[in-house]
C-alpha cells in the first residue's frame, strides 16, 4: 500500500499523464487497491490504465452538478480530462485571471486527491 504522500504523488502524476495513456503505464495507482478492487486482479496494463481514468473521470463529473464546485471541475477538465495546450490557454478559456484559474486547479487537485485516497482506505463518504 503506498502511504499518504505517494498516493497523491501518484494521483498527480496520473491527472499530467491522463491524456496519453501509455505514460500511465508505471503509475503505483495500478496496483493500488482502488483500481485492483475495480478492475480485477488478472486485470491486463491496458485494462488498468482505462480503469483508473474511469475512477478519476467519474469523481471529478461528481463536481459538476455543484455551483461551488463546479469551477474546481472546469479547472481539472480543461487542465488534465480535456486538456487545453498550454495553462494559460486553460484560464483563457475558463475567462479566468491565471492566479484564479491556478488556485481551482489546486483545489481541484487536492479534492480529487482526498477523495481518492478516502476510496483507497476504504472509508466511504
Amino acid at each position: 500500500m503506498l502511504s499518504e504522500t505517494e498516493f497523491a504523488a501518484a494521483v498527480r502524476d496520473a491527472l499530467r499523464d491522463y491524456a496519453q495513456p501509455d505514460l500511465m503505464a508505471g503509475n503505483p495507482l495500478l496496483r493500488s487497491r482502488l483500481v485492483i478492487d475495480r478492475a480485477g486482479v488478472n486485470a491486463d496494463s491496458g485494462q488498468r490504465i482505462a480503469t483508473l481514468q474511469a475512477i478519476i473521470k467519474t469523481a471529478v463529473e461528481t463536481w459538476q452538478s455543484s455551483p461551488r464546485d463546479a469551477r474546481l471541475y472546469r479547472a481539472v477538465l480543461h487542465t488534465y480530462l480535456k486538456p487545453a495546450p498550454t495553462q494559460e490557454q486553460a484560464a483563457e478559456r475558463l475567462d479566468l485571471p491565471f492566479s484564479t484559474y491556478r488556485r481551482h486547479l489546486k483545489a481541484g487537485i487536492t479534492r480529487l486527491t482526498e477523495a481518492l485516497w478516502q476510496q483507497e482506505i476504504g472509508v466511504s463518504g
